[in-house]
C-alpha cells in the first residue's frame, strides 16, 4: 500500500525531478517508519501499512502541500536560469563581434541603439530574476502567484531578447552575411537555444501551479 500511495502521489505532482524525488523518498520513509511502529504494536504488515497511509492523509489532501513546494522550487530554478542565460549573453555577442573582426566602433546608429537596449533590458531582467529567486525562498510569499508570474516573465524574456538578438545580428557590423560565421546560425546557437531552455522552464512554472 505504501508503494501504491507513493506512486499515486508521484503522478499527482509536477515540478523539478530531483526535488520531487527527494520529497517522495521522504514520504516513503515516513510511511515505512509509521508502518514499522504499527507492526511493533502487533498489526500485520498489510494492516500496518494501511494505518500508516491513513494517518499520512489522502493524496487529494497531501498533494497540494507538496505541489506548492515544488512550484516554488521550479520558480527558483527558472529565475536562476534566466540570470545565467542573460549574464552569458554579453560574452557571446563579444565573441560574435570578434568572429567578424570588427569592433563596436564600426557600429552604426541602429546597432548602438539596440545594443544599449539589450544592456538596459538585460540588467532589468536579471534584477527581476534575482527578486524571484529571493522571493521563492521567503516565507509568507504567495507561491502560486509568484510562480505563475515567473512563467509569463520567462516568455516575455524570450520574446524581447529573441527580437533584440535578431536586430543585433542584422545590424552587426561584423555580419557580412547572415548565414556566415557571425550570422544567424551563430545567433541561434548562442541565443536561440538558451532562450528555448528559458521558455521550457516558463512552461514548467505554469504547469507547476
Amino acid at each position: 500500500m505504501i508503494e501504491q500511495y507513493v506512486a499515486e502521489l508521484d503522478r499527482a505532482l509536477r515540478g523539478p525531478r530531483a526535488v520531487k524525488a527527494d520529497m517522495l523518498a521522504e514520504a516513503r520513509d515516513g510511511l515505512a517508519d509509521a508502518a514499522e511502529a504499527y507492526e511493533a504494536d502487533g498489526l500485520d504488515r498489510v494492516g500496518a501499512e494501511a494505518c500508516a497511509v491513513a494517518d499520512f492523509g489522502s493524496v487529494e489532501r497531501v498533494a497540494p502541500e507538496f505541489q506548492a513546494e515544488l512550484a516554488l522550487a521550479q520558480g527558483r530554478r527558472t529565475g536562476l536560469l534566466i540570470c545565467g542565460v542573460l549574464l552569458v549573453q554579453p560574452v557571446g555577442w563579444w565573441l560574435l563581434s570578434l568572429a567578424g573582426q570588427n569592433s563596436r566602433d564600426d557600429a552604426g546608429a541602429v546597432y548602438s541603439l539596440v545594443d544599449s537596449a539589450v544592456s538596459w533590458a538585460g540588467s532589468a531582467a536579471i534584477a527581476l530574476a534575482l527578486v524571484i529567486v529571493v522571493a521563492a525562498g521567503a516565507r509568507g510569499v504567495s507561491g502560486p502567484r509568484l510562480v505563475r508570474a515567473t512563467g509569463f516573465f520567462s516568455f516575455a524574456v524570450c520574446g524581447v531578447f529573441a527580437l533584440l538578438g535578431l536586430l543585433l545580428t542584422v545590424y552587426n557590423p561584423a555580419t557580412h552575411s547572415l548565414l556566415g560565421v557571425a550570422g544567424l546560425p551563430t545567433t541561434v546557437l548562442l541565443l536561440g537555444l538558451p532562450l528555448g531552455a528559458v521558455a521550457v522552464a516558463g512552461r514548467r512554472c505554469l504547469r507547476a501551479v
